[in-house]
């Protein structure tokens, strides 16, 4: 379900069955490039270098992320605060021993730092 919502969200093609086209072929699991280039156009590591004026302007850019989250995100966020350095964009990183649910408690972290730079 979570494919064919990303699908909707990134390569939607009214003309294809169930209006989506989808980043394999649905029968070898073969991955069909040009859908997949569709997709890394959402990729916030790859959106970085079209809005590098947006993110130098913003008070505070925070990027926490479990290194146990199942979905991996923790190297996808390591990734992008690398390439936000290498644009020279100040940002604070942090990791924390856990998982991607059932993080509220990270809230006594990334809220402060939130309202601090809202308010600044």
């Amino acid at each position: 379900m979570m494919v064919l919502a990303q699908a909707g969200a990134y390569s939607p093609e009214p003309g294809r069955a169930h209006g989506v086209a989808l980043p394999f072929d649905i029968d070898t699991g073969e991955i069909d490039w040009t859908v997949w280039q569709r997709w890394k156009q959402w990729d916030p590591v790859e959106m970085l270098a079209h809005h590098t004026d947006a993110l130098r302007a913003m008070k505070l850019i925070y990027v926490d992320a479990g290194t146990r989250d199942e979905y991996n995100l923790d190297l996808g966020a390591r990734i992008f605060v690398r390439r936000l350095r290498a644009l020279g964009i100040a940002c604070e990183h942090e990791e924390f021993d856990d998982g991607h649910r059932g993080t509220s408690y990270r809230f006594d972290v990334s809220l402060p730092k939130l309202a601090a730079a809202i308010g600044a």
